[in-house]
């Protein structure tokens, strides 16, 4: 066989190894409960394409700011409008007229009991009134690991660090052996 023809089957796999490459974009053909950002992508274009906002994406997935980069795994939230996304942090509500506590523990996430445990001032829970503090507690946040992901990789997307993730998740000995599909708290 001739160099010449050996050069042009090399240059014939590349071009066919690069045309199917960027076919495997995610955004490019469908728009799935997590995504991986491709190269040119843009969080406007992501949103756009999967019919939902910017601020939807930035809401559902914490830590992230107007820019996206290539590798990136985003979480995409429905198109509706009324989805709600429970705070990572404490806090406190003032009651409204009409309010439960179990309506409350629903919007934040929580439970009533939980409701109940860090509230110790409420001896009925159906007694509640318009104008009253009651203190949310911290919802914990969870994530199923996916193929490819590491430590390191899941704290930069949350914007924790290793370290946290592993005093939040004492079943994890080494930091380097985490396997897809395991669930590890992240906050």
């Amino acid at each position: 066989m001739s160099y010449k023809r050996i050069f042009q089957v090399i240059v014939l796999a590349a071009v066919l190894v690069s045309a199917l490459g960027s076919a495997g974009s995610a955004s490019a053909w469908y728009c799935s409960s997590y995504i991986t950002v491709q190269w040119g992508d843009t969080l406007s274009g992501i949103a756009a394409l999967c019919g939902t906002t910017v601020y939807a994406i930035q809401a559902a997935n914490p830590g992230l700011g107007w820019w996206v980069y290539a590798g990136q795994v985003l979480y995409i939230p429905t198109g509706s409008s009324t989805v709600y996304y429970p705070p990572v942090s404490s806090g406190t509500y003032v009651v409204q007229w009409g309010d439960t506590l179990a309506k409350i523990a629903g919007y934040y996430g929580v439970s009533v009991n939980d409701l109940l445990a860090a509230n110790p001032t409420i001896w009925d829970p159906s007694r509640i009134y318009a104008g009253q503090v009651i203190y949310i507690p911290a919802v914990p946040v969870y994530y199923t690991v996916q193929r490819g992901d590491t430590l390191k990789k899941i704290a930069g997307y949350y914007g924790t660090s290793v370290y946290s993730l592993q005093l939040l998740n004492p079943q994890i000995y080494n930091i380097n052996l985490i396997y897809a599909g395991q669930v590890i708290r992240v906050y």
